[in-house]
């Protein structure tokens, strides 16, 4: 089997569920064939899955929904190319032709329901081909088989069988769903193991996203399943005993237990998460060159946190006389304090760097500086202060030598850096975009949404690295960025700008929610000092 197959559609992938755009025009015939008036094929009730036959125009079905509930909706077929579309009042209206590549030519919709009442869903095939045979399988990720789950408890073991007369998921693999009710902060172990099956194990959270594994890794391999979770929110957690593949029957083993001490933990997001700013920005030095539109990029950085509803209260903005090491390093602390375990913590900095020689704190005998109103923050004194810091951590720095704060971010995990620079390279004022630098003009388009690759309301830590590559090297594909390299001797030599995005490793995952768009209340609003 491949192991990086762990999106099934089944298993929470969140696939862009595409607004019609004139794709082509194939779509829209589709489309005017779906909107006469006809009779529906009955009423699907989610969680439920159906087979039938297409044929004609195509087929629709109801469905009954609330207002911001989630749906998840698969349609796939060995007879044809499958075209799903959801449509409520209002003009609501998502489709899809093509889902995840494990889908193969399967089409999946994910979308949160902007109303209480019925829509519909409709089926035809791409092209105006021949119909045949199809399965629609539909789903609310946060709860996802009403009334037909089995409660199990902390420290409970639990025997099971997947057998012929089971549900089936959204892959045609039989499944059985427990239930287990958690608190925020526990740290839980959900093991499934079995001796004839392949076994695929998915936890799906309050919120309604999921968390998968396939096959146990490490000293201990096979085919065994295992997640190890640090729960993001009180609430029922859903447990999802499947294998991997269809058809698969046998016995298996359940058990729910704390997680053991030294285990690293998964840290999923609660769907309410925060994004905590620190944006500092100076553009008017006195004690050395001023400079262009940095401090403006520390504010467009919070107006974008603002417009797209993710900034949290009592997030700081330092401009120019303001952005004093006493006053960042008090900013600091006192957002530390007040984050939760489920918040992200925004360092942002546009600004002049330096580099340091002959500095025996670094291996390579440089460090690295944010050169702030009246003095400079070191590297290794950033590393400092962030020392016992536990959450999530995004640090970005549009200055010269950015990337040597690398440091930063590989000192814990959970963090994640954007840089806009080599630590041994000059980087350049983005003047054609109106900014003070070329990877804070690109960040504000992220942060406002932009990053949001799939359109699932979220951005993940592999999607705003994918955006700020992409816009970046759009920039400077046709007119790459000329400037300096230096080195430990001072010595310069021609450069090139490139931007650095540093994960540490796998400390980020890229998976990691980092933002859920509209996730804190617009009236609140960031404090300037």
């Amino acid at each position: 089997m491949r192991k990086g197959l762990i999106i099934a559609a089944a298993l929470g992938a969140l696939t862009a569920a595409m607004p019609i755009s004139a794709q082509d025009a194939i779509m829209a015939d589709a489309a005017a064939k779906q909107a006469k008036p006809r009779d529906s094929n009955g009423l699907i009730r989610l969680g439920n899955a159906i087979e039938a036959t297409l044929e004609d125009e195509g087929d629709y079905y109801l469905i009954d929904g609330r207002a911001g509930q989630h749906v998840r909706i698969a349609l796939t077929s060995d007879d044809f190319d499958p075209v799903l579309r959801l449509a409520g009042a209002d003009g609501f209206e998502v489709r899809n032709d093509d889902g995840p590549d494990a889908m193969g030519l399967g089409s999946l919709i994910e979308a949160r329901l902007p109303a209480d009442g019925r829509y519909e869903l409709h089926v035809t095939a791409f092209g105006d081909r021949d119909g045949g045979r199809y399965r629609i399988a539909t789903m609310d990720p946060a709860n996802p088989a009403p009334g037909d789950t089995t409660a199990i408890a902390l420290g409970e073991s639990v025997e099971g069988s997947l057998a012929r007369g089971d549900g089936t998921g959204f892959d045609g693999a039989h499944v059985d769903y427990y239930a287990f009710a958690g608190r925020a902060g526990q740290r839980i172990t959900f093991d499934l193991a079995s001796q004839s099956v392949d076994t695929a194990l998915t936890v799906y959270l309050p919120s309604g996203r999921g968390e998968y594994n396939d096959d146990r890794g490490g000293a201990q391999a096979s085919t065994d399943s295992l997640l190890s979770l640090t729960l993001p929110q009180d609430g029922t957690y859903h447990i999802a005993a499947s294998s991997f593949a269809p058809g698969e029957r046998g016995a298996y083993t359940l058990a729910v237990r704390e997680a053991a001490e030294g285990v690293r933990t998964v840290r999923p997001a609660s769907g309410t998460s925060r994004v905590f700013a620190l944006s500092v920005g100076v553009a008017d030095y006195r004690r050395m060159n001023p400079l262009s539109r940095t401090d403006q990029d520390a504010e467009q950085v919070v107006e974008a946190l603002a417009e797209a509803g993710v900034l949290a209260p009592g997030s700081v903005t330092l401009l120019n006389r303001d952005a004093t090491r006493e006053r960042f390093a008090a900013a600091l602390t006192e957002l530390s304090a007040v984050m939760g375990e489920d918040d992200l913590l925004l360092l942002f900095f546009s600004g002049h760097g330096e580099k340091v020689e002959n500095v025996d704190t670094e291996r390579d005998g440089s460090a690295e500086t944010l050169e702030l109103y009246d003095a400079a923050l070191f590297d290794h004194e950033l590393t400092a202060m962030l020392d016992g810091f536990s959450g999530r951590l995004l640090l970005v720095i549009d200055a010269c030598f950015a990337g040597g704060f690398d440091q930063v971010v590989d000192a814990a995990d959970d963090r994640m850096g954007i840089f806009s620079s080599d630590a041994d390279t000059l980087s350049l004022v983005a003047q054609r975009d109106k900014a003070g630098g070329y990877v804070s003009h690109i960040l504000r388009d992220a942060l406002r949404g932009e990053a949001d690759l799939d359109r699932d309301r979220a951005v993940t830590a592999g999607e705003l690295s994918e955006y700020m590559r992409r816009a970046f090297y759009r920039v400077v594909l046709d007119s790459p960025l000329d400037t300096d390299a230096e080195d430990f001797r001072d010595a310069r030599s021609p450069g090139f700008q490139h931007i650095v995005v540093d994960r540490g490793g796998d400390g980020m995952p890229a998976s990691q929610v980092l933002m859920d768009l509209g996730s804190a209340e617009a009236t609140l609003v960031a404090r300037r000092d």
